[in-house]
């Protein structure tokens, strides 16, 4: 190697030494490396840990799975593959409901009355929620008990949007339908129960499904006592009249035989379930919500019987609506029964002639605040003659009474002395005691009848009137800030007007049949004790009394502006000249006194 070769390699050794030193890293930067390999070494023991849990997390899981489908088929046994899903909803329509669904059970699970509102202004919702049961069970050949609550099916909704099939197939020949359908506009939902090739699966001895109904009441109108008060369960055996379990108290009863319709019904508003054939026997129960968060939990516990043939199918109807009589009695079941119209007379006014009367006046007049005004004047016009029979025999003791009180005053200490007399100046002069009285009571089936009808009439439900915005329920002028025992929190005018209005009636007849002593405080009593009964009833009914005393005072005064006291006075005298002639009852009364060896003459007063 020559000189020159030497110094070159020299160079190049010294070159790259100094640029090796200018070029080595600074402390911060061996720093910095070291964090960032250390980081990395984190990162990867991370994804390390994380990829076993993963791991760990698969094989757990498909070890629950695989108890979980152990357990479910030793549970459900061949519809194991239905017990499980997610709920989902779908829902029809029509002009009067809209009605969801849940595939979990395959049932109607929120029902919602589109032309009316709660008390609130809320949509009326008359069935909502998971509280709620529609289903029944069966047993399996496999001694599987399967509910039809527990299975997941599948909903196919139909063309028409009105209706939907609910399906659990285990094979294309067996399985299980549930076909739902709206009945054109009306408040009915038709339900159609299909099992299909399930003989084959159900076991020989189960020839009954069993039918599980379970509804949580919701409240709908301003008073809760109220609803609960009219809430509860009725029924009707076939080819019976209804019956329910009373309002009042929890009940639970067995039905013995075959029942058509079960009904929940509340105040204003029901849901029914009416079979296409009988429901076998079962049992029904009432229990109220003592959280108040609903009104009752009503259930309703039914069979039906179970041929085991290759297709079974059984029929029913849901009606989800009002109250309302003309609608109820036109699906020809007995269901309107379950509006209270009363019993015996009254029960025939109300359904004879209120009913009648409010259906024909609401097809021509909006204002339910001037047909009860209508039905106030046709009421009165028919009692009319009554009234003036009531009121022509008070005038007539009224100007007998100088008369009664000389005899009085001649046999005050002899009762059966004076009853004696009176009963012979009463027959001669013509004049009947209880000719007062006996209109009286012949107007009282009406008055009862209107408080029969009034709290339960659908009619007046929301229905506005001057200061009242809701007839079927108590108007109120003014809220109080505490509550008074037996009369309430509010003040409702219509029941003062009607107490005013009945002391002033009160009064006016005290004044005509001289009534005096204790019987005419205890007449000015009885209307003040009313006050508070009536401040919480339905302002449609304490208006109707309203007007019915006005009309009554009214009638008396025109009936007495054409009545002369004076003349009738005259009437009585010329009468007692006459000879005295015998009624076919008096006979009657005279022969059978005779038969048993008693003196006619001494009952008489002869």
């Amino acid at each position: 190697m020559d000189r020159n070769s030497i110094i070159g390699l020299g160079l190049i050794f010294v070159i790259l030494i100094t640029f090796a030193y200018i070029n080595q890293p600074s402390q911060a930067d061996l720093n910095t490396a070291k964090h960032r390999n250390d980081s990395l070494n984190s990162v990867r023991a991370k994804s390390d840990s994380l990829a076993a849990h993963i791991q760990m997390a698969t094989v757990k899981k498909e070890i629950i799975q695989s108890a979980d489908s152990t357990s479910q088929i030793n549970a459900f046994g061949s519809f194991a593959s239905f017990s499980n899903g997610t709920e989902g909803f779908v829902s029809i329509e029509n002009e009067e409901l809209k009605v969801n669904f849940t595939n979990k059970g395959g049932r109607i699970y929120k029902v919602e009355l589109k032309k009316y509102k709660r008390a609130d202004g809320s949509p009326l919702i008359l069935m909502d929620g998971a509280e709620n049961d529609f289903s029944y069970g069966f047993a399996t050949r496999d001694a599987k008990a399967i509910s039809s609550k527990d299975l997941y099916f599948t909903p196919v909704v139909g063309k028409d949007g009105k209706s939907l099939s609910m399906f659990v197939k285990l094979t294309d020949q067996q399985y299980i339908e549930h076909r739902y359908s709206l009945n054109g506009n009306l408040q009915l939902v038709d339900v159609q129960l299909n099992l299909v090739g399930m003989d084959g699966v159900i076991a020989p001895n189960n020839n009954f499904l069993d039918l599980n109904w379970k509804q949580r009441i919701l409240q709908q109108e301003k008073t809760h006592d109220a609803e609960v008060k009219t809430t509860t369960v009725y029924y009707r055996y076939s080819n019976e009249e209804p019956e329910y379990l009373t309002e009042t108290k929890d009940l639970k009863e067995d039905l013995k035989t075959p029942v058509q319709w079960v009904s929940f019904k509340q105040q204003y508003f029901n849901i029914s379930l009416i079979s296409a054939q009988a429901f076998d026997n079962g049992n029904i129960e009432s229990k109220a919500d003592e959280s108040k968060r609903s009104v009752k939990t009503l259930t309703a516990n039914l069979g039906l019987a179970y041929n085991h043939s290759g297709t079974e199918s059984y029929g029913m109807k849901f009606y989800f609506g009002p109250n309302h009589y003309k609608t109820l009695a036109s699906l020809d079941i007995g269901l309107e029964k379950i509006v209270p119209m009363g019993w015996g007379i009254f029960g025939w006014v109300n359904k004879y002639l209120t009913v009648n009367v409010f259906y024909f006046l609401g097809q021509y007049i909006a204002s339910f605040g001037l047909i009860i005004l209508l039905l106030t004047v046709i009421v009165k016009t028919i009692l009319f003659p009554l009234v003036y029979k009531s009121y022509l025999s008070s005038a007539k003791m009224r100007v007998l009474k100088p008369e009664m009180d000389e005899v009085k005053a001649k046999y005050g200490n002899d009762m059966t002395k004076l009853q004696q007399e009176n009963m012979k100046l009463y027959r001669k002069a013509g004049v009947n005691p209880m000719g007062g009285c006996l209109p009286v009571l012949l107007q009282m089936p009406i008055l009862i009848a209107m408080f029969q009808f009034f709290p339960s009439a659908f009619e007046l439900r929301q229905k506005a009137f001057l200061w009242s915005n809701d007839l079927s329920s108590y108007d109120s002028i003014f809220n109080l800030p505490f509550s008074i025992p037996f009369y309430g929190d509010h003040v409702s005018l219509f029941t003062l007007l009607m107490t005013v209005s009945t002391l002033v009636y009160t009064m006016y007849n005290n004044q005509m049949t001289g009534v005096t002593g204790q019987m005419k405080y205890i007449s000015y009593f009885m209307p003040v004790a009313f006050l508070g009964f009536f401040n919480n009833y339905a302002s449609g009914l304490t208006y109707y009394y309203f007007l019915s005393n006005l009309f009554t005072i009214g009638q008396q005064l025109l009936i007495r502006s054409f009545v002369d006291d004076k003349a009738l006075h005259k009437q009585i005298q010329e009468n007692k000249k006459k000879p005295v002639t015998k009624s076919k009852f008096q006979i009657k009364l005279e022969e059978m006194a005779k038969k048993r060896g008693l003196d006619p003459d001494k009952l008489t007063g002869k």
